[in-house]
């Protein structure tokens, strides 16, 4: 039975096309000697393993066959009209880059340098010629140094590297991140990958360790193909005699490759134990997701009756989980309670909700104490809105403090990370707890007077037996702690938790309680520059200690470099921390892909910034782009109805507005997890983006904080869009976009 390798490369497909090549690749899995199949040797081709096979009547598949000890093995380069198949075929070969160790096709021109094409960014001559006189503005080209002349030359690039020759040359001179995307784009994707590190100034060991690159001795060409091809190799899917791998494998190269795709970098922490607790970080875009996706298929590959968790910050995010989960591999058995063989894809709120849910009485009381002090709470209700529970809280205890040490964020940000981290219950704890981290400092004075706050919205929720959803979280961390204390089994062997910069206290306390500490125990993705949410609080104080066992993903896959630029430059002024409070920054982000500058487009309202949303909108469209892969965000549900409603009367939506179908309009917060072919970003403006209402009256040493995620909200939203992203605003332009344009 023959066996497939599929080109990791850009042939995009229509439905119909797409289904028939599936089918034509499933009976050769089946059998190549099949008549229908057509597989043709060509004429005079450079490559004596091209061959081509007949998809339908109109498209023919381009393939390579090789020959060994193993069987025949194919090599899916893509499908392509009639001619155009005929005419890759006969002009491209498959060949081992020896420096880098992978296989990689190879265009044989007649010209001595083969042309580049020009990108969005490097217009030709005639494109420039009939350029408006008034273009739309678009953001600057960042300040970028090319280090490739610094450590390498056209001959140590082409022998050390295994860049080809025009291209390395190329390389060298380019002196925009334009000009090189314009290099890479044409490359084979371990040669573009290598460029990419090098020209930013990485060490060529390190990117060779993460791409998984290992340099060959010359030998048996068909051998070296044949052996790689059977592996993980940067440009190549091995996908075997499998017919459902075939298929997860064509529909990803078309749809949501990033999500279902592993590059090798990737799959190393997929597939990898470890020793203990585990933190992968990386901006957005580098594939963390699905790292955790394919990590819990194969823990429950590896493990039937392991009990796996796989969590993230809520329940929308997590319901994406399951279904990326599902598509990736349905035979995976997703459990809905934590505690049962398979996997449970839940928020974090769902898991402690179940926990509390599954205790009995006496048991619950108890760890209730532990952490609301002597409380006849029954714990039936949740407190939704917990700001006003404690501007109530604050009005009647009135304590005698500055205004700004009653404001609710400062209030709910206190609460949780001081009051409930330490499980306090009294105001002598409170007085003598390390409030470290917190950038207000407090006398004793000051933390007295809190504490009549405190427990005053204490005496609130129990008259309306209220919790708040970080309450729920520590109380079943410490009915957790009492069970492995007693020796009673934990629910779950395994668990893998997504969007770790957005969780507080509560969430890291019942994680760290809810599974043996262990190989293979708790699997973190995070990125510091993505926090929206959460508190900056250092695991270890949580016993989870990750010294040693943190990896950062650096390769954004789904991000074009453009967009990718604007993105990290937002976060400039920023003094960002991990979750070990480590100084991280966005300089080491590199995207693989090209496109145009992002759009900045000033207005003079809000319905004039409408106005030029909808012009983009329909543009897309007319050229083909799906409306649901088109998404506008926004800062506030105010501003969501507004723009909404503008949009429908421009006529910009579909009538089925709100449908899956349909353009997506959400909030910037609600942005997170999510990916649009082309992104909008409405109301960018100075007094919205920091948002004022969410500074004013606040502690000036809080306001640091809220100003980080705030810049983290614009930077989430901006790497939202693949390929091309708008921006605007009325008025003054936010600051944080001031060096973008």
């Amino acid at each position: 039975m023959p066996m497939v390798t599929m080109a990791n490369h850009k042939n995009k497909l229509d439905g119909s096309v797409h289904q028939a090549a599936y089918k034509f690749l499933h009976k050769l899995q089946a059998d190549d000697t099949t008549l229908g199949l057509h597989i043709e040797p060509m004429v005079n081709a450079r490559d004596d393993r091209a061959r081509t096979g007949r998809v339908n009547k109109q498209w023919r598949a381009v393939l390579y066959k090789i020959t060994s000890d193993m069987g025949n093995h194919y090599v899916y380069m893509g499908t392509y009209p009639h001619d155009e198949a005929i005419e890759i075929a006969r002009s491209h070969v498959l060949k081992m880059n020896l420096a880098l160790g992978v296989p990689e096709f190879q265009k044989i021109v007649d010209e001595d340098v083969p042309k580049i094409p020009a990108t969005p960014n490097t217009p030709t001559a005639e494109q420039s010629a009939v350029a408006p006189e008034n273009p739309e503005p678009v953001a600057s080209e960042p300040d970028w140094e090319n280090h490739l002349g610094k450590h390498w030359t056209q001959e140590t690039l082409v022998q050390e590297a295994g860049i080809a020759s025009e291209r390395a040359t190329k390389a060298l001179a380019a002196t925009t991140m334009s000009e090189l995307h314009a290099v890479i784009d044409d490359a084979p994707e371990a040669q573009g990958l290598v460029l990419l590190g090098l020209a930013n100034g990485r060490d060529f060991e390190e990117i060779k360790d993460e791409l998984g690159l290992e340099p060959l001795e010359a030998g048996d060409e068909e051998t070296q193909l044949a052996e790689s091809l059977r592996k993980a190799s940067v440009g190549f899917v091995y996908v075997g005699d499998n017919p459902d791998e075939l298929k997860d494998a064509l529909e990803s190269k078309n749809f949501d490759s990033w999500r279902v795709f592993l590059h090798p970098e990737q799959r190393r922490f997929a597939e990898q134990n470890t020793s203990g607790a585990y933190r992968l970080s990386g901006g957005a875009g580098t594939g963390k997701t699905v790292v955790l996706v394919h990590r819990a298929r194969n823990l429950a590959k590896k493990y039937p009756q392991a009990r796996i968790i796989l969590s993230t910050f809520t329940k929308v995010l997590a319901e994406s989980l399951q279904s990326q989960l599902k598509k990736l591999d349905a035979s995976v058995q997703q459990v809905q309670r934590i505690g049962t063989p398979g996997v449970a894809v839940l928020g974090l709120d769902q898991i402690a909700a179940q926990v509390v849910a599954q205790t009995e009485p006496k048991e619950l009381t108890e760890a209730t104490q532990k952490v609301l002090g002597p409380t006849a709470n029954s714990l039936a209700g949740r407190t939704l809105n917990v700001h006003e529970a404690f501007e109530t809280a604050a009005r009647i205890a009135q304590p005698d403090l500055a205004e700004d040490l009653c404001h609710p964020s400062f209030l709910e940000q206190e609460y949780v990370s001081v009051v409930l981290a330490h499980r306090i219950v009294d105001e002598t704890a409170y007085v003598r707890a390390n409030r470290k981290g917190r950038g207000t400092a407090l006398g004793r004075k000051q933390r007295k007077e809190l504490w009549k706050v405190f427990h005053q919205f204490r005496r609130d929720q129990q008259l309306n037996n209220q919790v708040t959803f970080p309450e729920v979280a520590t109380i079943a961390a410490a009915i957790l702690e009492d069970r492995a204390t007693q020796g009673v089994s934990l629910p779950a062997d395994h668990v893998l938790v997504d969007e770790g910069q957005d969780l507080h206290s509560g969430h890291w306390a019942m994680l760290r309680a809810i599974v043996p500490e262990g190989p293979d125990d708790l699997f973190i993705a995070e990125d510091s520059h993505q926090r929206i949410y959460g508190q900056k609080v250092p695991l270890s104080r949580f016993g989870i200690n990750i010294v040693g066992r943190a990896r950062r993903l650096r390769l954004n896959y789904r991000t074009t470099a453009e967009n990718l630029a604007l993105a990290v430059r937002v976060l400039d002024g920023g003094d960002y921390t991990d979750l070990e409070d480590i100084p991280e920054d966005a300089s080491g982000y590199q995207s693989v892909r090209s496109g145009p500058r992002p759009h900045l487009v000033a207005a003079g309202s809000l319905r004039q910034q409408i106005v030029e949303a909808a012009k983009f909108i329909r543009s897309w469209v007319d050229d083909g782009v799906a409306p649901d892969a088109i998404g506008v965000m926004v800062r506030s549900e105010r501003i969501k109805d507004q723009v909404e409603r503008g949009l429908r009367d421009d006529e910009a939506l579909a009538p089925n507005t709100g449908s899956d179908s349909a353009v997506q309009i959400i909030t910037m917060h609600s942005a997170k997890g999510m990916e649009f072919e082309r992104a909008i970003i409405i109301g960018a403006g100075a007094d919205q983006i920091p948002a004022a209402w969410q500074l004013a009256d606040l502690p000036e040493s809080e306001q640091h904080d809220i100003e980080l995620r705030e810049r983290s909200l614009l930077y989430v939203a901006a790497t939202r869009a693949r390929d091309e992203l708008v921006i605007t605003w009325a008025g003054e332009v936010s600051g944080y976009l001031t060096r973008v344009s």
